[in-house]
């Protein structure tokens, strides 16, 4: 195996070289660019630097990442291609960012006690398949450290319980292969073995059509390694409730912008370049709010992170309000997009990549 991989290193040399050369005669002029140290970003090493600015770099990469899989590597630029899909893990989190989460929903909790507090932390595909991963297995524990997180949380606040769900329906197409998005149906059995413990009655999967939006999907994961021909495309799949939509308006609001819809699906995201963008409008506004038919059932705040949006479609259906506000876009602290008093439940819902970026921002934003 040493010496096949030796071999592939030798050619993809001599490749390099030559897409050196050539781009160097189509496209420039042949004088050499100096770098400084000015024009490196904190964590850029010159060979990043220089890779990002080489004008066939996705072909490159598409190579490497090519010869590489054929010699047998599975792990790749710190990716696993793993039957077919490609599982980025979740290295792990600082103690200042659990720190920083656990006591911004405390302090919320105990200053809004009119309120039911929940919080769901989301697991990512490398935390729920972390055993076929040999390198995650011994190390970053996914489900400790949500449980070690909830324990600390107040009595007050309910912890939701999603990595159980996922981890029992692993055998099943839960993640995207090409992203870090839950699937349809992952969301779905995230919702149904958590809704109970918010109150809610949730509905079967036998009420719900689905809707193949896109067979074709490729996410963000596959596009970093420009590679396309070894991982299978994903479906975006909708499931619509077969009695119809209880969504009356959905006002999408950034700090310049204010657009109305009449749908938690945003099909037109499906004719760009973030299908994902389906999913409540995606990360495309800081709030959307949500009004159905349902005139006497309960409110519900979400302050939710990109991963968890498929989840939010199947809550809407039980109440009367959902306000959706995106931690990851938002600018303003939380009073500029919400009076809490207007609200009966308030649902904390990230997902585990993004917890260290969001966690430490909480503070600010509460």
């Amino acid at each position: 195996m040493k010496r096949i991989i030796d071999y592939i290193s030798v050619i993809m040399f001599f490749t390099i070289v030559i897409m050196i050369a050539v781009s160097t005669v189509l496209l420039g002029n042949g004088r050499s660019v100096p770098v400084s140290d000015e024009q490196l970003s904190p964590t850029q090493t010159v060979d990043e630097y220089l890779l990002a600015g080489f004008p066939l770099k996705d072909s490159w990469q598409g190579l490497r990442t090519g010869l590489l899989l054929a010699a047998g590597r599975n792990e790749i630029d710190g990716s696993f291609f793993i039957d077919g899909a490609v599982i980025k893990p979740v290295s792990g989190i600082s103690d200042d960012a659990a720190d920083a989460f656990v006591s911004s929903v405390n302090t919320f909790a105990s200053e809004n006690s009119g309120v039911s507090v929940y919080a769901m932390i989301v697991p990512s595909a490398s935390g729920v398949y972390s055993a076929d991963i040999p390198s995650v297995g011994s190390g970053f524990d996914q489900k400790r450290y949500i449980e070690d997180l909830y324990l600390s949380l107040d009595r007050s606040v309910a912890a939701l319980d999603a990595f159980s769900t996922l981890y029992s329906s692993r055998e099943n197409y839960i993640f995207m292969r090409t992203d870090n998005s839950l699937t349809s149906n992952g969301a779905f059995g995230v919702y149904y073995s958590t809704a109970r413990k918010m109150g809610l009655n949730p509905r079967s999967l036998s009420e719900y059509d689905t809707e193949h939006a896109m067979t074709n999907f490729y996410g963000s994961l596959c596009d970093e390694l420009s590679v396309r021909s070894q991982v299978r495309p994903d479906s975006i799949e909708l499931f619509v409730p077969k009695n119809g939509t209880v969504v009356k308006s959905a006002e999408c609001i950034n700090s310049r912008v204010s657009d109305s819809y009449s749908s938690v699906f945003d099909r037109n995201a499906l004719l760009t370049e973030s299908p994902l963008d389906v999913f409540v409008y995606g990360s495309r506004y800081e709030r959307v709010d949500i009004r159905t038919i349902n005139a006497e059932s309960p409110r519900l705040l979400i302050i939710k992170t990109r991963e968890t949006n498929p989840v939010i479609p199947f809550f809407v259906t039980h109440y009367s309000r959902v306000t959706v506000i995106d931690i990851e876009k938002a600018s303003l602290p939380l009073s500029a997009y919400a009076y809490v008093g207007d609200y009966d439940q308030v649902l904390f819902m990230v997902g585990i990549s993004s917890f260290e970026n969001v966690a430490q921002g909480l503070r600010d934003f509460m």
